[in-house]
């Protein structure tokens, strides 16, 4: 009997898992997987954030440099003689439509209620745009030609500072009169030899800003511009003349983008926004303006929403040596929880913002511009960069008034 037992003894040790050794093999794999699933999560969150910080610094980035690109050449070809040639700028948007615009190197238009700004940037795209030339003869419109001095030729008797295209301003900085935007249909060199040349600036195919024979005269200030030698008019060629102007329009999907806009279209053209960047939500720019316009120094920062910054002058426009530029940025992929609400409010010299990141360091003296997001009600939820700088217009700066 004692060498039975001892035989079936084996295989009762060899029946296999019982119905506990599963349920605690069950719930080891379970929480295996939670681990992962929580490891995953976890992961994931970390790159929805890293990609959504990415997406962000990229459309900032991108806006901010373009902007800057163009502040930095705002203003060449605008002043003659150390003075801005004028205020106001006179040119045919279309037929028998003559439009009278502010000639700044760069205006800022406020937006309303913290909304974004909108900021317009002029400059010649002439190598001549520094160098004007001075008119030789009265211009009234009733010939459409211009008699300038003119002693940049090429090689042969031909002008090497005006070519057929090139759109030009004439202005006189002495006086008080707007200036006017025409283009040049062609040049007669017949009298290049002596440095004078004339300048066509009838409309044709080559140059479709000018106005008509009979329009000529309407879009000259009253009177026309005169030659004289002590307070000379002068004519400046300012090329393809960019004129641009950037801003941010809401997007559904994106929550913002920054697009721009060619304010120098060609007659009977409506102009399009191009979008430049995607995911920015706001622009709010300031002007640095000195103590006078001989002072290089910034003094001051204001915002373009009360006088006389809202339509700088002349003298208002020779104190304006920086412009102050925010771009925000968001995020295109939202968080699951609200991520703002563990922010610290920015607190400036305008108040305190719970409602968007500050735009710069202010004072109170120069308060920052208010950010608010709350256009979004999920806005929370977006992680966002705001990305700032000086421009200083160095074409303004070089001018002793």
């Amino acid at each position: 009997m004692a060498r039975a037992h001892a035989l079936r003894s084996p295989v009762r040790r060899s029946r296999g898992m019982g119905l506990i050794d599963i349920l605690i093999g069950m719930v080891i794999g379970l929480i295996g997987m939670i681990i992962v699933f929580q490891a995953f999560s976890v992961f994931e969150g970390q790159k929805r954030t890293t990609t959504a910080a990415n997406d962000a610094q990229e459309a900032g980035l991108m806006a901010l440099g373009l902007i800057e690109r163009d502040l930095r050449m705002g203003g060449y070809g605008f002043f003659s003689a150390n003075l801005l040639a004028c205020s106001q700028l006179r040119w045919r948007r279309g037929a028998a439509n003559e439009t009278l615009d502010p000639f700044m190197p760069a205006q800022i238009v406020d937006g309303a209620t913290n909304g974004p700004d909108t900021l317009r940037v002029s400059y010649s795209t002439s190598p001549f745009g520094a160098t004007p030339s001075t008119l030789l003869q009265p211009f009234g419109g009733t010939v459409a030609s211009l008699v300038v001095d003119n002693p940049a030729r090429t090689g042969g008797n031909t002008s090497a500072a005006y070519r057929v295209g090139d759109q030009i301003v004439v202005g006189n900085a002495f006086s008080t009169l707007p200036c006017t935007r025409l283009q040049v249909s062609g040049i007669d060199n017949a009298l290049i030899g002596q440095g004078v040349i004339a300048i066509g600036v009838a409309p044709t195919a080559d140059a479709p800003h000018n106005p008509g024979a009979g329009d000529l005269t309407n879009l000259l200030p009253a009177g026309g511009y005169l030659a004289r030698t002590a307070a000379p008019t002068t004519i400046t060629n300012f090329g393809a003349f960019r004129r641009v102007e950037y801003r941010v329009v809401p997007d559904a999907v994106r929550g913002g983008a920054l697009v721009t806009l060619d304010l120098n279209p060609l007659p009977g053209v409506a102009a399009a926004d191009v979008v430049l960047a995607d995911g920015v939500m706001t622009l709010q720019a300031q002007y640095g303006i000195s103590a006078n316009a001989n002072d290089q120094s910034i003094s001051n920062w204001v915002n373009a929403s009360a006088a006389p910054w809202i339509t700088p002058g002349i003298a208002e426009v020779g104190r304006i040596k920086a412009i102050r530029v925010a771009v925000v940025a968001r995020s295109q992929l939202p968080e699951r929880d609200n991520v703002q609400t563990l922010d610290i409010p920015c607190v400036n010299g305008s108040g305190t913002n719970a409602n968007g990141p500050c735009a710069w360091r202010d004072t109170a003296g120069a308060p920052a511009p208010i950010i608010d997001l709350t256009g979004n009600a999920e806005w929370r939820r977006y992680r966002y960069r705001v990305y700032e700088t000086i421009v200083p217009l160095r074409n303004v700066m070089w001018q002793s008034f």
